[in-house]
């Protein structure tokens, strides 16, 4: 032994250098959850610093290790959920908290919806992003989110639920809490991706709403089934899609049939109401994509790793931020509308100086760009664009009229767009927990949740379509297709 090495009073003078010691040395690397300091870090850092040559295998053990002696063991943290249910209900008072066991006892299901979030979604867009990522954690499972939009277009998350996995059943499970704490509401949207679980559950618990679906996902479906053609989907896709009017949408479909003449059948099989927002059944305003739920879960892609308690405790803490980090931007607003929006009614605002405004009738008034005419009707909110009444705000036409009459736009303007709106989404509090003041009542100390088990190791990335890979595979040196199937010259050499 070298009596003089710093490492030999951490080791406990240890002629080995074990997996707990080690964990002992380098648990502090992981206070921070978003901290990426992986069994490589580990095993280079000990040669590096420490002179003790390791197996890879010893830095992951040593990894657990240091994440037991953080968070405690993942079969303990089943065992304390009935206890942070508990207080999370008890510190905010109106929440909606349910868990499900097996007839064994273990661990099924578990949903949170904070009192914050079911008070402040009545004031946002009745539009509902769902998406379900999978869990890094010894036991696995699924994380399954919802979440919605602001006044200024800011992430709102609404509820959480950790399941066994996406099929029919858990789903539902999530759709029936999601009504039982957010009911329903008028117009109201689903979007997600074109999982067959959700399509079936929204059906089944939610069957006024539309189900909009990802026009991301559905285009990497097209470029999927439509190899050929993929890189040319793109741009008439999502004119398709996003466009306001029949005759607009109809020029990009045919646009897509002279690529290929077997993409209008593939879309219309899915359903023209579920991606082109023209003929969707509720509103879907600028909402195409299901990037809202995606954004969470980027937020949270380190914290999946956590036990289950140890999770839901840091899902709790992030919206606290959220809700307290907005409520500050709201409060802090001048204008009548949150910036982005007062930014999109100024550029209609600089558009609408180069048109003409004819009056026609007291209220149904035309207006002319370049030489195309649109009727705009002030007192039912629509325009021929369409736009007016898609996306609840004065288009340049209507900016155009409100002009000529020195009108101000923002009675026209949706409420969900207000500063006043933003304030009343975050008017509630999110409450802290604090854990020395946690007094728990016998009862809930003796609730029993087993762990479900599980085999093999957990995954830690997701499976990636052909479509989303950044490798290089065919000849021309471009992604999404292999060699053999390579319709692109050849990348020179």
């Amino acid at each position: 032994m070298d009596h003089t090495c710093p490492i030999e009073t951490r080791f406990n003078n240890q002629n080995q250098a074990s997996a707990s010691h080690i964990a002992e040395s380098i648990k502090l690397k992981y206070l921070n959850v978003k901290t990426k300091y992986t069994p490589i870090d580990i095993k280079n850092d000990m040669e590096t610093i420490h002179g003790v040559k390791i197996s890879y295998m010893m830095a992951w053990r040593s990894k657990e290790k240091a994440f037991e002696m953080l968070r405690g063991k993942p079969c303990d943290s089943y065992k304390a959920l009935p206890t942070f249910l508990y207080m999370l209900a008890a510190t905010n008072p109106g929440s909606v908290i349910d868990i499900e066991l097996r007839d064994d006892d273990s661990f099924l299901y578990v949903f949170t919806a904070l009192k914050a979030s079911i008070e402040g979604w009545q004031h946002c867009k009745p539009i509902m992003v769902v998406d379900g990522t999978f869990l890094k954690a010894t036991f696995g499972g699924m994380l399954l989110v919802a979440t919605a939009q602001d006044a200024s277009g800011k992430l709102f998350p609404l509820a959480f639920s950790v399941v066994d996995s996406e099929n029919d059943d858990s789903w539902k499970y999530f759709f029936y809490q999601i009504r039982e704490a957010f009911g329903t509401r008028e117009d109201i949207c689903i979007e997600s991706d074109r999982h067959l679980s959700i399509e079936s559950a929204v059906k089944k618990v939610y069957p006024e709403a539309a189900h909009g679906i990802c026009i991301f996902h559905l285009l990497n479906n097209l470029k999927t089934h439509f190899k050929k053609n993929a890189k040319n989907i793109k741009e008439p896709f999502f004119g398709a899609a996003k466009a306001y009017t029949e005759k607009e949408f109809n020029y990009h479909m045919k646009v897509l049939n002279s690529l290929d003449d077997r993409i209008i059948p593939f879309l219309a099989d899915i359903g023209y109401a579920r991606w082109s927002r023209v003929h969707c059944k509720s509103k879907r305003y600028k909402t195409m994509t299901s990037n809202l739920a995606e954004s969470l879960n980027a937020a949270i892609l380190h914290a999946r790793e956590l036990p289950i308690t140890s999770l839901l405790m840091h899902l709790h803490d992030l919206q606290q931020e959220y809700s307290y980090k907005n409520r500050n931007i709201a409060m802090n607003t001048v204008t009548t509308l949150t910036t982005n929006h007062e930014d999109a009614l100024f550029q209609n605002y600089i558009h609408s100086l180069k048109l003409q405004v004819k009056p026609s009738t007291k209220n149904i008034i035309s207006v002319m760009e370049n030489g195309k005419k649109y009727t705009v009707n002030m007192t039912k909110r629509t325009c021929t664009c369409k736009k007016f009444e898609t996306d609840e705000i004065p288009c340049k036409h209507a900016v155009a009229v409100l002009n000529k009459d020195k009108i101000k736009p923002y009675e026209y303007c949706s409420k969900y767009y207000t500063k006043a709106a933003m304030l009343a989404t975050y008017s509630e509090t999110v409450y802290p927990l604090e854990r020395e003041e946690w007094i728990i009542p016998e009862e809930v100390k003796d609730q029993v949740v087993l762990h479900r088990t599980r085999t093999g190791r957990p995954k830690k990335r997701r499976f990636t379509s052909h479509v989303e890979r950044k490798g290089k595979f065919g000849k021309c040196g471009h992604a999404g297709h292999n060699k053999k199937t390579c319709q692109n010259m050849p990348k020179p050499a």
